[in-house]
């Protein structure tokens, strides 16, 4: 109750000030150049809004039982802090927790990955040939990596294959989804930030938390990964 009273004599603070400043723009011919005479009525009806706030505790102070008008005006002002907590955090949540491209100072960012097999792992036929794809899916989003397949070198006995998903998105889990076409998809959760430190080296090499077959098909025998998976974070022209 004490909270409703409070809001309330914000409000009612807020119309009187706006009425108020309303009032004094006409009878001063104040200039609306640039919005002005809208800020001032905003910036008056904020202040009627917090001294409205203030009265609406009094008054419900003062509508307690005998002796208990410090006890009612205390508890209305911490709903007021509380509520004012509530606002503040889903505000802050909202800002933080929400999906949007990762901003580095003024620039977005890729994630920058590599794919690594065995030379008799890769698929038969011409090495070069477009046999996989890349999606790093976040709780909201599924962009797809590009496989940079001119720039696959062989290092020892391993084939490794650069790929590029960009931009890189502000996420708390990121999911990365290796689909070797026509036999298994492999599926990766290497740790990783919300917002990866992009003057980082690659990350060591990780193996797949799950390795499954395609979409409706059944494999005659256990499945097993042949895919390792490292990544970096880079901001744009970097």
């Amino acid at each position: 109750m004490g909270l409703l009273w409070a809001l309330a004599g914000a409000v009612i603070g807020f119309m009187a000030g706006a009425l108020l400043a309303v009032a004094i723009g006409k009878l001063t011919n104040m200039s609306n150049r640039e919005g002005a005479a809208g800020y001032f009525m905003i910036a008056i009806g904020l202040l009627g809004a917090v001294a409205g706030l203030v009265a609406g505790m009094a008054l419900y102070g003062r509508s307690a039982p005998a002796g208990q008008a410090t006890a009612y005006a205390v508890s209305s002002a911490f709903g007021v802090v509380a509520l004012v907590a509530v606002v503040v955090l889903g505000m802050w949540a909202f800002m933080n927790l929400r999906e949007t491209p990762a901003m580095y100072g003024n620039a977005m960012a890729n994630l920058e990955m590599e794919l690594r097999l065995r030379a008799e792992d890769v698929p038969a036929g011409d090495s070069s040939t477009h046999w996989l794809s890349v999606e790093v899916q976040t709780t909201k989003t599924r962009p797809e990596g590009t496989v940079i397949w001119s720039d696959m070198r062989t290092e020892g006995g391993f084939r490794v294959i650069p790929v590029v998903q960009g931009p890189l998105y502000r996420s708390g889990s990121r999911v990365i989804v290796v689909r070797v076409q026509g036999l298994q998809d492999e599926i990766f959760i290497p740790p990783m930030r919300r917002m990866p430190d992009p003057k980082a080296d690659w990350s060591e090499w990780y193996r797949p938390k799950a390795v499954e077959p395609p979409y409706g098909v059944v494999p005659p025998s256990p499945l097993r990964s042949i895919l390792e998976l490292r990544y970096r974070v880079r901001k744009y022209g970097e």
